[in-house]
């Protein structure tokens, strides 16, 4: 009976921990940003096609970065707005962000207007999300990515977290003497 108990208890942890753990699945056309109000840098992310994520809420800040054709024999580096989207992860064992069709020009402006992405979860099904495009200004500095993305979560915006909104107080904190 006590044998039997302790399978059970093992089990359903074991279970539990495979069930908390995502994996979010990248494409060489994004560019991951932040993932919770934290900066990736290049170094974290370099060569790898997929990152770990606790199951839960997230948010992530990309941009979509592909060559797409301008002329029938010529190529432009489209790189979109950033781009902020929230969901949840649990029970989800997979996820990977479907982009829509960029092969030229016209789908790129297209994608401007109305970013259409999607986030898939198992089995390619679609999860509920709330995305936003997270204005940055050319005079955005990548150091301030932190600050701006506690700032916009502080504001109740389409995409908003504002439980990450108190990364700002400690990013200010860390940048004042």
């Amino acid at each position: 009976m006590k044998f039997g108990l302790v399978v059970a208890g093992l089990l359903g942890i074991s279970l539990s921990v495979s069930a908390a753990a995502t994996t979010l699945k990248l494409s060489p056309d994004i560019e991951l940003m932040m993932v919770d109000g934290k900066q990736m840098t290049g170094s974290l992310l370099k060569g790898a096609d997929s990152l770990e994520l606790n199951g839960g809420q997230h948010q992530l800040l990309f941009k979509v970065t592909k060559s797409v054709r301008k002329e029938p024999r010529s190529q432009v580096l489209y790189t979109s707005s950033a781009q902020i989207v929230v969901f949840n992860s649990q029970n989800v064992s997979a996820v990977t962000i479907e982009l829509p069709r960029l092969e030229n020009e016209q789908d790129a402006q297209r994608f401007d207007k109305a970013p259409n992405y999607k986030i898939l979860g198992n089995h390619g099904k679609p999860l509920a999300i709330k995305q936003d495009v997270l204005p940055l200004t050319t005079s955005s500095n990548e150091n301030d990515l932190e600050k701006i993305v506690a700032d916009y979560n502080a504001q109740n915006r389409k995409a908003s977290v504002p439980a990450l909104a108190h990364l700002r107080a400690s990013v200010i904190a860390a940048v004042t003497p």
